[in-house]
């Protein structure tokens, strides 16, 4: 009984670790890894082992931008099991990344991790958290080198709670700043976004452009909130980085 009494305070309780087998992963791609429970002092029930995809990201609060931990994914490893005293086991897992994963580039972008869940009777809710570098798929590489092309230079890449992007729950904005002496200089910036497609089911690439205030007529139009338009280009995944480049080129300019 005394044993119980202490796993239920967390000692001498089964332990649980997430063992990534990289700690980089392309979106779109598979995150691989294993699940190692080390069995406590005492025979414990566990209900569910689950992993859960999460990153920092920005919501508003009374006009207040602040950083919460955002679970945007999640996936079941086991139902429920016993463990015994002493025992153990190891649990491989595979993983697809969705295509709209926050990822790890720019400036600013967020920090993501994948944490390990498993609720054990008798125990603290033990929780094993695994940093997570996720990295561009060909579709996402073909847009930023084509912004790139056009002479834009990312400035950084935050994450944003959004209902736009019910896939996740939020949307990840990649701001571009033209470079010094770029045809665009006329933009104070650019921004691309990666959404659900409402066509098929691909991605749509987000555009928005915010010009800059040069005169009068620009700056009353800033400061009315008119300066930023926003255009949507529906993506197969397939297109060149020479075809994006002109798709942007049309609706930067």
């Amino acid at each position: 009984m005394f044993d119980k009494l202490m796993a239920a305070i967390g000692i001498g309780s089964a332990r649980v670790d997430t063992l990534l087998e990289s700690d980089t992963a392309e979106a779109g791609g598979v995150l691989k890894g294993e699940v190692h429970i080390q069995g406590g002092e005492v025979s414990q029930d566990l209900d569910a082992l689950v992993l859960d995809l999460a990153s920092e990201a920005i919501r508003e609060v009374d006009d207040k931008k602040v950083r919460i931990g955002h679970p945007w994914a999640s996936v079941e490893i086991c139902g429920a099991m016993t463990i015994a005293a002493g025992e153990e086991r190891r649990l491989p897992f595979e993983l697809t990344l969705p295509l709209l994963s926050p990822l790890s580039v720019g400036r600013q972008h967020p920090k993501t991790w994948v944490a390990t869940r498993a609720d054990i009777a008798l125990a603290l809710d033990p929780r094993d958290k695994d940093p997570l570098r996720i990295l561009p798929g060909p579709v996402h590489r073909a847009a930023f080198e084509a912004m790139e092309a056009l002479g834009f230079v990312m400035s950084g890449a935050p994450l944003e709670l959004s209902r736009q992007n019910p896939a996740t729950g939020c949307l990840q904005e990649f701001e571009f700043k033209p470079t010094p002496g770029s045809r665009f200089g006329h933009l104070d910036e650019a921004e691309i976004a990666f959404l659900p497609s409402t066509r098929w089911d691909g991605l749509d690439l987000l555009v928005q452009r915010d010009t800059r205030a040069t005169g009068l007529g620009s700056l009353l139009s800033e400061m009315a909130g008119t300066d930023e338009r926003f255009y949507r280009i529906p993506l197969s995944g397939k297109e060149s980085v020479e075809e994006l480049q002109r798709q942007l080129d049309a609706v930067l300019r």
